[in-house]
C-alpha cells in the first residue's frame, strides 16, 4: 500500500507538475483506463490528456492530498492551480488563473496504476477561464 501511495504522489509530481510524460510508461499499466465525466480514457487518450493540460497551463502544479490506501485500491485529492497560457479544450489562452479540486479513486496493479475513476470540479475551472457564470 505505501508503494500505491509513493507512485501516486510520483505520477503527478514527476509527470503532471515537472512534464516528464516518459514516466507514464513506467507508473501506468499498458491496459489502464481512466473514466472521466467526458468519456473513458485509454493509455495512449491519457498521454494525450496529460499533455494537453501542461500546453494549455504552463505552470501547472497539482498537489496531492488525503491519500488513503486498501489492498490494490487508493483514493486521493488533487489540488489544481495555474495559469491558462495555451490553447485548451478548445479555449484560446485567456491568461487567466485556475484553482480547483478533482477527487480521484485508482486501482493498481503490480505497482502500476490499472483502473481510475476522477470527478473534476469542472465547472469552477470554467467559471475560473470565463466560459460560464461564477
Amino acid at each position: 500500500m505505501a508503494d500505491n501511495r509513493e507512485t501516486v504522489r510520483r505520477m503527478f509530481d514527476e509527470v503532471v507538475n515537472l512534464g516528464q510524460l516518459e514516466v507514464i510508461d513506467e507508473l501506468w499499466d499498458p491496459e489502464f483506463e481512466s473514466v472521466t465525466a467526458q468519456g473513458t480514457l485509454d493509455l495512449a487518450a491519457f498521454k494525450g490528456f496529460v499533455a494537453a493540460w501542461r500546453a494549455g497551463f504552463s505552470d501547472i502544479h497539482c498537489e496531492v492530498s488525503d491519500v488513503i490506501a486498501e489492498g490494490d485500491r487508493v483514493a486521493w485529492s488533487v489540488r489544481a492551480t495555474g495559469t491558462h497560457t495555451g490553447e485548451f479544450m478548445g479555449l484560446a489562452p485567456t491568461g487567466r488563473s485556475v484553482d480547483f479540486d478533482s477527487l480521484n479513486v485508482g486501482q493498481f496493479r503490480g505497482g502500476r496504476a490499472y483502473r481510475h475513476k476522477v470527478i473534476m470540479d469542472i465547472p469552477t475551472m470554467m467559471a475560473q477561464l470565463g466560459q460560464m457564470p461564477g
